[in-house]
């Protein structure tokens, strides 16, 4: 019996250690493009996740705005040009957050077609349209972070 087992556990730790080395490693991970649609498809995706790692950063822009605007307003003296300024740099970045949610509402690669032109032309377009909003994001937040640094 104590024979019996030691097989047994020998053949299993064989079995977990016997790798197919006659396969590429690439082969079967989706992560991989396959094709320049797959490539580009993944670059949207790039794009998005470098926007959304941005929109922490823009709601606490938003709300240290709103403070120093606040403390603005607070004083006898109030400074239009300086509250003007708070208040185009909020909404600077209240539609950068608005454009990514958007862009994330209608993405859709479903959309993309079948054939690989087709899926080519449609993930060009959707990376203008996420690069457009990472360009509009990065200004919104360097305008806000400037306003939000001249105000102690």
């Amino acid at each position: 019996m104590k024979n019996y087992i030691a097989f047994l556990l020998l053949m299993a730790a064989y079995a977990c250690s016997n790798t197919n080395n006659n396969q590429p490693a690439d082969e079967h991970n989706a992560s991989v493009p396959k094709t320049a649609s797959d490539s580009l498809y993944k670059s949207v995706m790039d794009g998005h996740d470098v926007s959304m790692k941005k929109m922490g950063e823009i709601v606490r822009l938003k709300t240290l705005i709103s403070q120093q605007k606040d403390s603005i307003a607070g004083l006898k003296t109030k400074n239009q040009q300086n509250t003007a300024a708070f208040d185009i740099a909020f909404n600077n970045l209240v539609y950068a957050e608005e454009l990514m949610n958007k862009w994330m509402q209608d993405f859709n690669p479903d959309n993309a077609g079948n054939s690989e032109d087709e899926k080519l032309v449609f993930f060009k377009k959707e990376k203008e349209k996420i690069d457009t909003v990472n360009a509009r994001i990065d200004n919104s937040i360097e305008t806000a972070k400037k306003i939000t640094a001249a105000r102690p």
